[in-house]
């Protein structure tokens, strides 16, 4: 919950900021530090940094100096001014006593735990950049606030990598069903931490990911015990075959497949939060919306019930 007596980040003034904000970002901009992040208005300007790099694409010392100073326009522009927000937060928080939390990052992240380890909190930003870009439905649906969730996440998660196996698994089948009953079936996070994996890999050596590969394959597992891959891949094929229609967004066919897998496997107990958004009449062929209803009914027929209602045993689709 937001704290009334602290300015809200999501609102940056487009002056410049303090000096002392300034400060710690330039500090950043080389992207190398190691080590542990203790400080939240440090913690702050790492991500900062990491962000405005991936949005302008631009990883020279000298030019990220620049931009983090305004001298950016467009999407770079906004993303420097969540940057002098964000960080100027932090400095409040920091003279509350505080460490370093999801919130850190965005006030409406709550206080859950996040790495503090500089090399990892950049892979983990990283990671969510890419997952996010790479799937049109985040933005379609969660706009910029989605990335921000899906930063913070992704920092939660690397935490998870040190775990057993076991109590890394447990923690990531919460965060699935958590996500699936609000749109975002488990493919998608199963996606996200390979890519999380890779980046902490890349960055920090091969044994980096820790047990995050053993949740991603047991949500894979899970997906293709009641979905064959298959399946998941040719969805968008199939549906334009089946009706000449398009999907309403990329990747819709497939989401509203894994959707049903969710409910099939019993994650979830309906299809409905993802379905019914991509199947509206304002974004969606009636053709299109109507395969991907039934098709969804196939792999999980009492799917389409409110998620507060019971339901009897779904019936996997199998190949």
């Amino acid at each position: 919950m937001a704290d009334g007596h602290l300015p809200d980040p999501e609102l940056p003034d487009p002056e410049l900021p303090d000096p002392a904000v300034l400060d710690l970002l330039l500090a950043e901009a080389d992207r190398d530090r190691t080590g542990p992040v203790t400080s939240p208005p440090q913690w702050a300007a790492v991500v900062s940094v990491e962000r405005v790099s991936l949005v302008s694409g631009e990883e020279r010392p000298g030019a990220l100096r620049l931009l983090v100073q305004g001298e950016a326009s467009g999407a770079t522009l906004v993303e420097v001014r969540r940057a002098w927000a964000r960080v100027a937060d932090a400095l409040a928080r920091n003279r509350l006593g505080r460490t370093p939390d999801a919130g850190t990052s965005h006030r409406d992240a709550g206080h859950h735990s996040v790495t503090t380890d500089a090399e990892r909190l950049r892979a983990a930003v990283r990671a969510a950049h890419r997952t996010f870009e790479a799937e049109p439905y985040y933005r379609a649906r969660y706009a910029d606030r989605g990335a921000r969730f899906a930063g913070t996440d992704s920092a939660w998660l690397v935490t998870l990598a040190d775990l057993p196996v076991d109590g890394c698994v447990g923690q990531v089948l919460w965060l699935a069903r958590v996500l699936a009953a609000r749109g975002m079936p488990s493919w998608l996070l199963e996606r996200h931490l390979d890519d999380l994996a890779g980046e902490l890999r890349a960055a920090c050596g091969a044994d980096a990911a820790g047990s995050l590969p053993d949740a991603a394959a047991r949500l894979r597992a899970t997906r293709t015990a009641v979905l064959p891959e298959p399946a998941l891949q040719d969805a968008a094929a199939r549906m334009r075959e089946g009706t000449g229609a398009q999907e309403p967004l990329p990747g819709a066919a497939a989401l509203a497949l894994a959707a049903a897998a969710d409910v099939a496997a019993g994650t979830v107990a309906s299809w409905a939060p993802c379905v019914d958004w991509l199947t509206d009449e304002s974004r969606c062929d009636p053709r299109a919306a109507a395969w991907l209803r039934v098709e969804a009914t196939r792999v999980a027929p009492d799917g389409g019930l409110s998620a507060g209602r019971s339901r009897g045993g779904s019936r996997a689709l199998r190949s």
